[in-house]
């Protein structure tokens, strides 16, 4: 079993992990405030009959929203968890400044 100065600073090492991995929220919003734009801007193609570019690695616009789809909703569930382990990184830091162990 650790001691409570181990579990002390294993818990250190994970909030500072966490809180870089949080740095990071504002480029997943971005990501996901340019991929619904990039959805209306392809809703609009496809409403104007505009054919799928030569470029394009997509058969067709469906298939090409339905990815941009998949990563709105894969960026929106980083966020999602970013918030939860920020909640866990309170705990921690709760236990970090309030634990002590009398048997040390």
């Amino acid at each position: 079993m650790k001691s409570t100065t181990e579990k002390k600073r294993l818990l250190l090492e994970i909030i500072v992990r966490v809180l870089k991995t949080y740095e990071k929220k504002d480029a997943y919003l971005k990501e996901i405030a340019d991929d619904k734009a990039t959805l209306e801007l392809l809703n609009g193609k496809e409403t104007a009959g505009e054919p799928m570019p030569d470029y394009s690695n997509y058969t067709d616009y469906a298939e090409w929203k339905d990815t941009v789809q998949k990563e709105i909703d894969r960026a929106e569930t980083t966020i999602e968890n970013l918030e939860t382990r920020m909640i866990e990184v309170e705990a921690y830091q709760y236990y970090i400044d309030n634990y002590t162990d009398t048997g040390e």
